[in-house]
């Protein structure tokens, strides 16, 4: 039994001839024949009583007709939504986004492809980098934002979106709090306000400090960056942090110094596997996320 015994059966019950839906539907008269005795036969029924030319439906041929006609009905909507692009656009979509970056550089983003993809429902999931392929790799979410460098044994595409450096974050009155500029040697022995392991911040910033013979010295761990800057105003320690968080930070709460030697650059990208299946409305986003930023980068 196919689609097209079903068609059959429907319009020769409608025109009460083989040959009339011979030719309203483009389809040799044995053909139809053929097709609706196979109906019969997988159904165990007689469809139609014959009667020379005279052809009408039988009992259980009169009881079929409607529901037959529901399904290629469904069937036919069915079709139009799969040729839709809307079709395509529509599903859930879970994305891993580092708590430091949501605010500052996603929110936008999330509004625009929001209003352009209203079908797609979007789930965000605040975790660190690490996790963000973690996640990604147990299939909880389809692509993510993370800080370059990362360390992963799975084949992943990326695309980088924002550039910049750490800077030193002081209070006030902090005795380097004058300077237009610090070097990690005059602050390493600074009680620190630092990142969650699972941030790629917390080995990345240890490996500059590794570099000079020193460890930082840990007295706080946040992943908010408002936190952390009133921890540096109460005096708890100082703390390092992106130019564009800096930018959002108060002076009469904290200062914002560049640090010089070395420079510690923090990169942002967004990442998604590279091999393997990836739903449309990924798709969908990496696309969005690649045309927005570009665009937004080329403007500045």
């Amino acid at each position: 039994m196919d689609l097209f015994q079903l068609t059959y059966f429907v319009e020769v019950a409608h025109k009460k001839s083989f040959t009339k839906a011979s030719k309203a539907l483009h389809i040799s008269q044995p053909s139809i024949s053929k097709g609706i005795k196979a109906l019969e036969e997988h159904w165990d029924v007689q469809l139609f009583n014959r009667k020379g030319k005279s052809i009408e439906l039988t009992e259980r041929g009169a009881y079929l007709l409607p529901k037959i006609e529901e399904i290629i009905k469904n069937f036919s909507s069915l079709k139009e939504e799969i040729d839709s692009p809307h079709l395509l656009n529509t599903g859930k979509l879970a994305i891993g986004i580092p708590p430091m970056v949501g605010s500052s550089f996603i929110s936008p983003f999330i509004t625009h492809f929001m209003s352009l993809y209203p079908r797609i429902e979007l789930a965000l999931a605040e975790v660190g980098s690490k996790d963000v392929i973690s996640a990604i790799d147990d299939g909880l979410i389809q692509a993510g934002i993370v800080a370059l460098p990362i360390q992963t044994d799975m084949p992943y595409n990326f695309f980088i979106f924002n550039r910049e450096n750490l800077q030193v974050v002081l209070w006030p009155t902090h005795p380097l709090a004058k300077k237009s500029e610090l070097t990690l040697e005059e602050i390493k022995d600074e009680p620190l306000i630092y990142y969650p392991n699972s941030f790629t911040l917390y080995g990345y910033i240890r490996s500059f400090y590794q570099d000079i013979i020193a460890q930082p010295k840990i007295v706080c761990q946040s992943s908010h960056w408002d936190f952390i800057s009133e921890m540096v105003h109460s005096q708890l320690g100082i703390a390092l942090l992106p130019q564009s968080i800096c930018k959002r930070i108060k002076p009469e709460t904290a200062l914002c110094i560049p640090l010089s030697k070395p420079v510690i650059p923090w990169t942002l990208a967004m990442i998604w596997k590279s091999k393997g299946f990836l739903s449309h409305p990924a798709q969908t986003w990496v696309q969005s996320f690649k045309e927005y930023y570009g665009k937004t980068n080329a403007n500045k």
